[in-house]
C-alpha cells in the first residue's frame, strides 16, 4: 500500500473506501453491496469506484472476466491525512487549538477525559524515557 495517503477522498468516495478496506480482491458487486446507497444510484457508485481507481486509492486486478478491487492506501494513513488537513484548514495546523476546541465545545464524558489524560501522560512518559537513556560510548 502507498503511504502516506496524499489523495483527497470526498465524503461520497469515503463511503466506498470503508467497504474496500474491509477485504482485498473484491468484485465491484461485493464493494457496492456494503454501501448504504441512500440517494446514490448503482451507476453513480460505480463511477465513484472508477474515480477512486483513477486517483490511486483503489487498485484493480483483472482475473478472467472479473475485476477485483483492493485498497491501495490504508485507512489509518487516510484518516491521518484528513485529520492533518482539517487541522491545517481550520486551526492553522495547531493541534492544541484543535483539541481545546473539542474539549471546550463538545460534550466530553468523564471517561473520555480520563482516557485522554492517561494517553497524554503515557506519551509524555515515553518521551522522558527516551531522553534519559544512557548514551553508549564506543571504545
Amino acid at each position: 500500500m502507498r503511504e502516506p495517503c496524499e489523495i483527497h477522498i470526498t465524503d461520497a468516495e469515503w463511503e466506498l473506501m470503508e467497504s474496500v478496506w474491509q477485504a482485498d480482491d473484491q468484485t465491484a458487486g461485493d464493494v457496492l453491496s456494503r454501501v448504504v446507497a441512500g440517494h446514490r444510484s448503482h451507476r453513480t457508485l460505480r463511477t465513484l469506484l472508477a474515480r477512486l481507481v483513477e486517483k490511486g486509492a483503489v487498485s484493480v486486478r483483472v482475473e478472467g472476466s472479473r475485476h477485483l478491487y483492493s485498497a491501495a492506501v490504508s485507512r489509518e494513513s487516510c484518516v491521518r491525512s484528513a485529520a492533518q488537513s482539517f487541522a491545517a484548514r481550520f486551526f492553522d495546523g495547531n493541534l492544541q487549538s484543535l483539541l481545546m476546541h473539542f474539549v471546550e465545545h463538545e460534550s466530553l464524558s468523564e471517561e473520555d477525559a480520563k482516557d485522554l489524560r492517561e494517553r497524554l501522560a503515557a506519551r509524555e512518559a515515553k518521551k522522558v524515557s527516551k531522553r534519559s537513556r544512557p548514551v553508549k560510548k564506543s571504545k
